[in-house]
C-alpha cells in the first residue's frame, strides 16, 4: 500500500486513487474541487485505484458531491470499494451517491 493519494483526470473519469488519510484530504479535496470546475457532466469518480477506505473519503465525496449541485452538474461514483460501500450504509448516505459502472 502507497502513503499517496492519486488524483488525476481521464475523458469523464475522475480518478481517485491510492491512500487517502487525514494528512492529505485537504489537498484531495481541493484538488478534487479544481478538477470539478473544468470537468464534462455528468463526471464519475472512479475509485478502482483506491487503497483506502475511511470516512475521511466520505467526507471528500460529500464536499464535491455538495459542489457539483451548486453548479448544476452531477457527478456519479464508479468501483466504490465494498468497505466504502459499508461506511456509506451504516452512515445512512446510500441515496447520496449515485454509483455507476
Amino acid at each position: 500500500m502507497s502513503n499517496v493519494a492519486t488524483l488525476t483526470m481521464q475523458n469523464t473519469r475522475l480518478h481517485l486513487g491510492g491512500v487517502v488519510h487525514f494528512d492529505n484530504a485537504e489537498k484531495v479535496c481541493q484538488d478534487g474541487l479544481e478538477l470539478l470546475k473544468k470537468s464534462p457532466n455528468p463526471l464519475i469518480v472512479d475509485m478502482q485505484a483506491l487503497e483506502s477506505s475511511s470516512s475521511v473519503v466520505i467526507a471528500i465525496l460529500l464536499r464535491w458531491m455538495r459542489a457539483a449541485n451548486q453548479a448544476q452538474q452531477r457527478l456519479c461514483i464508479a468501483n466504490m470499494p465494498d468497505k466504502l460501500r459499508a461506511i456509506v450504509r451504516v452512515s445512512g448516505l446510500t441515496d447520496a451517491f449515485s454509483e455507476v459502472d
